[in-house]
């Protein structure tokens, strides 16, 4: 069963789903390709040279490959509006309004041609809601201005401090209450590292471990190094650089991104450019490629069962992969149609719950999944933190005991003055307080009501209109 805010608004839309049918099958008006880069180029000919009924069908072809992106299934929306199709129209905007997107169609003129009806005001203005904040984000500091593009926040029970790692000098700072920073370490010849993508606490071990990639943000950055990267271990008490386990030269671009240990000391990395897991087994002294994940096309947070069978890997465009590493296999997670799991980036496990954070996606959120026993399949969702004022392109963080710390903005959408400093956030994930007020309730119902009256009356017509005819 589904958390109540997304229950609520489904059984809420439910009432005229009954008149509103599934999308028919639309026959292509020429040979589409099959790649999602083609696909794109496609699309963008076609609607420059207002050929709508080719827009369409290359953007049914590319929601196919790409079926959580919401941009997509918006544009969707608009050419179906351009065409004039209602009820696919209508159809995808109930799809986007039940996954909890928020998008007004009003804002555009394109969508002229399905306006006007009691089905679109009803959708679009949950729609509209949704981008209502719901739960809490609390601001617990604001780094300085001069810690630039941080992308790693670890938390060091040793100092009792953060720890920051940053892309653009690959620098590791240890950041206290007040946001004070000081600088742990940082990339220079003896170690060899670049910037700085995710930081691994090892405290079993006295371990301080460094994923590393070499981009064109490293202000170090040689155009001979590009592509290349690297695991980093040091010394946790004294900092002492032990040694650095590279990803193997096959000629592909890498960057080593989020990690997840075992309790035995294993360490899983997932490959943020070209989808490869690796693994970094606790006796040996090398970095191996555990497998390619040819459905992937971004990886990003990593998360692991306790007992070290599962692993989770979130992906911007495809969702969640799940490895179970003992039986060898692997699958995507399975989740309700109620659920969009576009543009991921952090992954948490918490008490058998998948804690993600979704800065890719209308509005962004933090949500908390509840999995099931096998740990493969969502059984319930619940907001933790939606459309927050603080949400500037939220992205990762720590969990630690019931509390998520995350980057709350990122800098990578600024430039010049406008970058602004990173604030770290707080979302407790325990949450268990109804998130849906009485007053949306008694206005969902209310609405529902009216359109379950309306509904009725259309199908006393149509019978009418029928018997009639016979």
């Amino acid at each position: 069963m589904l958390n109540k805010l997304p229950l609520i608004l489904a059984l809420a839309t439910s009432v005229f789903l009954t008149s509103v049918t599934s999308t028919a099958q639309l026959k292509p008006v020429e040979a589409l390709p099959e790649n999602v880069p083609d696909l794109l180029v496609k699309i963008n000919e076609a609607f420059v040279a207002k050929n709508y009924p080719l827009f369409r069908d290359a953007l049914i072809q590319l929601h196919k490959h790409r079926p959580d992106n919401s941009d997509y299934m918006y544009q969707l929306v608009i050419a179906h509006a351009l065409l004039d199709e209602k009820q696919q129209a209508y159809d995808m905007m109930v799809r986007m309004q039940q996954q909890g997107l928020a998008y007004d169609f009003t804002k555009t003129d394109q969508t002229a041609n399905i306006r006007g009806t009691e089905v679109f005001d009803y959708v679009n203005d949950l729609m509209v809601m949704a981008q209502d904040p719901v739960g809490e984000a609390e601001v617990i500091l604001t780094l300085p201005q001069d810690v630039a593009f941080p992308e790693a926040l670890s938390w060091d029970e040793t100092r009792q401090k953060f720890l920051v790692g940053t892309m653009a000098d690959g620098s590791i700072l240890t950041v206290d209450k007040e946001g004070e920073a000081t600088e742990l370490l940082k990339a220079d010849e003896e170690n060899g590292m670049w910037g700085v993508i995710d930081i691994l606490v090892d405290l079993q071990r006295n371990r301080l471990w460094v994923s590393s990639a070499a981009t064109p943000g490293f202000s170090r950055f040689d155009v001979i190094d590009q592509g290349r990267s690297a695991l980093f271990e040091f010394n946790l008490e004294t900092l002492e650089f032990i040694r650095r386990y590279p990803v193997s030269v096959d000629g592909q671009p890498h960057a080593l991104g989020n990690m997840v240990l075992t309790s035995n000391g294993d360490i899983y990395v997932a490959d943020r450019v070209f989808p490869i897991v690796y693994r970094k087994l606790a006796n040996e002294q090398k970095l191996e490629a555990l497998m390619v994940a040819q459905d992937m096309v971004s990886m990003r947070g990593v998360a692991m069962q306790p007992d070290g069978r599962i692993l989770y890997i979130a992906d911007r465009e495809m969702g969640i992969l799940v490895l179970d590493l003992e039986a060898r296999r692997s699958g995507k997670l399975l989740v309700p149609e109620t659920l969009n799991l576009g543009g991921l980036d952090g992954l948490y496990l918490w008490d058998n719950h998948l804690v993600v954070i979704q800065n890719g996606i209308k509005p962004q959120r933090v949500m908390r999944l509840e999995l099931d026993a096998t740990g493969t399949k969502v059984e319930a969702i619940r907001p933790l933190a939606v459309a927050q004022p603080n949400f500037d392109f939220p992205s990762f963080g720590v969990l630690r005991g019931k509390n998520l710390y995350y980057f709350g903005n990122s800098q990578w959408l600024g430039s010049g003055n406008n970058v602004k400093p990173i604030t770290v956030l707080r979302t407790s994930v325990d949450a268990s307080e109804d998130l849906v007020g009485p007053d949306m309730r008694k206005y969902l119902e209310e609405r529902g009501k009216k359109l379950e009256a309306r509904s009725k009356k259309l199908q006393e017509q149509a019978s009418k209109s029928e018997e009639k005819q016979q």
